[in-house]
């Protein structure tokens, strides 16, 4: 899928491919990041997100294709020809030596005046704001902390690019969205071009300029987070990217929608024959019946409650509804109760929400 909406791009993968002996892990991948741009490579385990971040690395060779930095061909450069700087997932810190040295690894492996790797180290310090531990030893600090030397180390050497494998793996849930801002933040503010590797949809989407959803070594989808989520291209991208409904219906020559057992509307002209019908359960509004008003804008599905889940600040309700079982997510409220197992409930959710792909496509 090549990647006409960027002109000017500062990183560039043409035609790129990667062979694992007889397998072939990338294939044709074409992809434009624009500088100052921070770009998520999104997808399951095996997608080839990593590969493409190491092949842009010089950590795998490309089989086929080109990569060029600022209109520069890399594409067979060795590592330290490439000007990257790469933050790894599991930190990669030297365990001998403490937070200043580690940071000032980078710079005196370039040779530069010790005068210059000091005071270099130490506005990369202050940047992640870990000045005041800079004697501390990788083993005396948080994994947050080692994150944050991790970035500075790769940042120090003013990179042309930063490249980000998964990063914030390693940390607990809170630690994770603290780091997210953080991350953001430092790339916004150094205004680096960087490309990040994560499966988690959050990250990608809370992080990111665009994003890159991959699927078996090619480009399923690129955009920004918005048109990811709000207009997948494909019924794969969809299920990945946010939480779905799933039921399976039917098209007829007349263009009628039918799933869960009654008809339904979609937005769009659709075309004829087996499909699968997505929608996202924060979508789905959940009442007590008769509740039509504004039918013509919303579809509508009669249900019971079967299940009820409380996750902090959502409710999820299992409802049987039709020939489906729907997952509803409502925000909870103080002062309102949820509605108990066994009530006879009303679903509505609008034309707009209603995704509907070809049968198989996810």
């Amino acid at each position: 899928m090549p990647d006409s909406s960027v002109t000017n791009a500062h990183l560039q993968l043409q035609g790129v491919g990667v062979n694992f002996g007889a397998v072939n892990v990338i294939a044709g991948l074409d992809l434009s990041v624009r500088k100052g741009e921070m770009v998520a490579l999104l997808g399951p385990s095996g997608c080839g997100k990593t590969t493409t971040l190491r092949t842009i690395a010089g950590l795998h060779r490309s089989s086929c294709g080109r990569i060029t930095v600022g209109g520069r061909d890399i594409t067979q450069l060795p590592i330290h020809e490439r000007d990257m700087g790469m933050v790894f997932q599991s930190y990669a810190l030297f365990p001998h030596m403490d937070v200043a040295r580690n940071v000032q690894f980078g710079l005196k492996m370039r040779k530069l005046p010790a005068r210059e790797v000091q005071a270099r180290a130490q506005r990369a310090l202050e940047m992640v704001q870990l000045a005041h531990l800079a004697q501390r030893k990788p083993r005396e600090l948080s994994g947050g902390q080692q994150q944050r030397v991790a970035l500075a180390r790769a940042l120090v050497i003013e990179p042309a690019i930063l490249l980000l494998d998964e990063p914030l793996s390693n940390l607990d849930a809170k630690l994770r969205d603290e780091m997210r801002v953080q991350i953001r933040a430092l790339q916004q503010q150094s205004g680096i071009t960087a490309v990040f590797v994560t499966h988690d949809q959050a990250e990608a989407l809370s992080m990111c300029d665009r994003v890159v959803v991959m699927r078996s070594g090619r480009i399923e989808q690129l955009g920004t987070p918005t048109e990811v989520y709000e207009r997948p291209a494909t019924a794969f991208v969809a299920h990945f990217v946010g939480r779905t409904n799933k039921l399976k219906g039917s098209v007829d020559a007349g263009g009628t929608l039918t799933a869960a057992g009654q008809a339904m509307k979609a937005h769009g002209r659709l075309a004829p024959g087996a499909v699968d019908v997505l929608i996202r359960p924060h979508r789905i509004g959940i009442a007590l019946p008769p509740a039509q008003a504004g039918a013509q804008e919303r579809n509508r599905i009669a249900g019971a409650i079967s299940s009820i889940s409380f996750v902090g600040d959502l409710v999820q309700y299992g409802v049987r509804a039709g020939s489906a079982e729907f997952v509803v997510e409502e925000a909870t409220q103080r002062h309102r109760a949820a509605l108990p197992v066994g009530s006879h409930v009303v679903l509505h959710w609008s034309v707009q929400d209603t995704l509907v792909y070809p049968a198989g496509d996810a």
